[in-house]
Parts: structure tokens; sequence; C-alpha cells
């Protein structure tokens, strides 16, 4: 393989895991977001919010390899490919917005002494969402080592730490079914 083919391969995997993400992203926000609603579950519309921002996040990453695929040129000699460290950089800050707009919820809730006994489907959502967001995950981060891409690996490490936050909506609503 040629060194632009093997460019030209890496970019293509790089968005293709990208844009299969963005649609797992989508279909598990609508299904979140429905049994947050259905399941009267709090932490589970925040974490169906918290997916929605990862969207953005992933858009980010898509176009920073189709600029970094571009070519070098008179103004960037040495070729786009700082453009994907900066949008690693944006998927932590989205991280850090979003993580935080959640941990406000949470605090507000709590001192409002705002409790609701959650539904059975806001617990299953919860174990659909760590499944498939680990799932994400491995896919991500297989392809990030493989074509060497920071950009994709933050996206891979994003999915890791929505996992893990969905382990502690889950907790969160398991703990509000037994009371």
């Amino acid at each position: 393989m040629s060194g632009e083919d093997t460019r030209a391969y890496r970019f293509n995997a790089g968005e293709s895991v990208s844009w299969r993400g963005r649609a797992s992203n989508l279909a598990l926000v609508a299904f979140k977001l429905v049994a947050g609603i259905r399941g009267r579950s709090s932490a589970m519309v925040a974490d169906a919010a918290h997916s929605a921002s990862d969207m953005l996040a992933t858009c980010g990453v898509i176009v920073a390899f189709r600029i970094s695929k571009r070519p070098a040129d008179e103004d960037h000699p040495y070729g786009h490919g700082k453009a994907e460290p900066v949008a690693a950089k944006l998927v932590g800050a989205i991280l850090i917005v979003a993580g935080s707009g959640i941990a406000v919820e949470a605090v507000r809730r709590i001192i409002a002494r705002d409790f609701v006994r959650p539904g059975l489907i806001a617990l299953v959502a919860a174990v659909a969402s760590i499944l498939v967001k680990e799932t994400m995950y491995q896919i991500a981060a297989t392809t990030a080592r493989r074509i060497r891409s920071s950009a994709l690996m933050a996206e891979a490490l994003h999915h890791r730490s929505d996992a893990l936050s969905s382990v502690g909506t889950f907790a969160g609503i398991l703990g509000g079914r037994l009371g």
C-alpha cells in the first residue's frame, strides 16, 4: 500500500467508526430519553442529555478527520494533521461541560428532595447504555490504536467514561427502585 493509500485508509477508518458511533448515540439518546420520561427517572433523562452532547463531540472528530486528510498546501506546508489533537481537546472540554451540568442538576434535585421511584424501563435503559457504550469504546479504541489517532482515542475514552457514568445512573436508579 502506498503512503497515500495508507493515509486514505487511516482517515476513512476513523471517519467510519465516528459515523457509526454517531448513529449508535442517536439511537441511544432516543431510547434513554423515552425510558427516562416513561420511567420517571431524571437520572436517565440526564444520561440521555449527556449522550446527546456526545454527538457534538463526534461531529468535531469527523470534521478533524476531514481537515487532517487534506494535503499540505502553501499555508500548511506540513499538512493539516494538527486538527486531530485539537479535536481530542474539544472532546475533553465537552465531557467536562456535560459532566458539570449533570452534577449541578443532581445536587439541585438532592437539595430540593425531589425523589421519585423510577420505573423498570429506566433500569433496562441504564444496562443497555452500559453495554452499548462499552462496545463503542472497544471498537473506537481498537481502530484508534490501529490508525494511531489521538482524536479517535479521545472519542473512545469518552465512550468509556459514558459507560462508567451509566454505571452510576444504574446504581442511582436501582437505589431509587429499592427505596
